[in-house]
This record gives structure tokens, C-alpha cells and sequence, in this order.
């Protein structure tokens, strides 16, 4: 399937849970409502049209004094298609649901999230830390502002020589 096409099928099933950013990428990005985050995902996996059976990429995404975002990408070796989407969640106490069930390899990169974003994943089976240390007390070292133990700030450039 084409980007528009995509974009087309997407919007006719989830209609005002959906928002499709325009781009003149070839893969659809779209945001999707969170209440029906693990929903749309099983439909893009399950989808014979769709069939979006790999998920490369989950990530966290820290807007400051506004809200996080959650990024999936997704491709289909079937049909040989890709897309992004997000979604968009509350600056205070983030949270999302796991999508371990969907796509296993979900694992690692919710752990990922939970640690170094500090957004909790909602049934998660084994949270634990996977790249800090047991006991790590000093924040979440990917959102904006973040100043611990090891940070190194950048110099200034208005008082750096030129």
C-alpha cells in the first residue's frame, strides 16, 4: 500500500481518534488517540491489508513542561510498507500500555522508555533496570533539563572564543 492509501485506511476505521501529520515522507505518520493505543496496534498487526508484523523502533520522547510522546515504527515484510505513529501523553505521571503481547521485541525497548524517560509501562511483565544500575536514584537521564551525577554540561557560546 501507498502512504495515501495507508493514511486512507487508517482514518476510515479510526476516524476521530486519529490525526495524520502531513509529510512528504514515504511512510504515514500519524498520532493515535492513547485510549486506544493496544487497539490500534493489534488492528495494524492483525490487518491482513496491513499486516505491520515488525516493530523496529519505540522510543520516548520528552517535551518540556508539555507532554511526552511514545513513537512506534512498524514495517511489513509482507507488503513491504513502514509507518510511524505516536501518541501523546500528560506531562505529569506518563503512562502507556505494554505491547509485549503484540510485538515481543517490544520488551527491551520499554524498558528503555521506563528507565530513561520515566514512563511507566502498564503491565509490563519484568520491569527492571536494563541500562542502570540496581538502586539508580538520580532521575531519568533522557528528559530535557536532566542535570546528574555524571552530566557534563555543554559550554556556553556566548562567552566561548571565537
Amino acid at each position: 500500500m501507498t502512504r495515501q492509501e495507508i493514511e486512507q485506511k487508517l482514518t476510515k476505521d479510526y476516524g476521530r481518534f486519529i490525526e495524520v501529520m502531513p509529510t512528504e515522507f514515504p511512510e504515514a505518520i500519524v498520532y493515535i488517540a492513547k485510549e486506544k493505543y493496544v487497539e490500534f496496534c493489534k488492528y495494524l498487526h492483525d490487518d491482513p491489508d496491513l499486516a505491520f508484523d515488525f516493530l523496529f523502533q519505540l522510543g520516548g520522547v520528552h517535551y518540556p513542561n508539555d507532554r511526552f510522546e511514545v513513537v512506534v515504527c512498524l514495517s511489513s515484510h509482507k507488503h513491504q510498507h513502514e509507518m510511524t505513529f505516536k501518541v501523546k501523553l500528560p506531562h505529569e505521571n506518563p503512562e502507556i500500555n505494554t505491547l509485549i503481547n503484540i510485538w515481543h521485541v517490544a520488551d527491551f525497548f520499554e524498558l528503555e522508555m521506563m528507565e530513561l524517560f520515566g514512563i511507566k509501562v502498564v503491565d509490563h511483565p519484568h520491569p527492571r533496570p536494563l541500562l542502570l544500575y540496581e538502586g539508580w536514584d538520580y532521575g531519568y537521564p533522557l528528559r530535557k533539563g536532566w542535570t546528574g551525577p555524571d552530566f557534563i554540561p555543554l559550554p556556553d557560546k556566548s562567552t566561548s572564543a571565537e
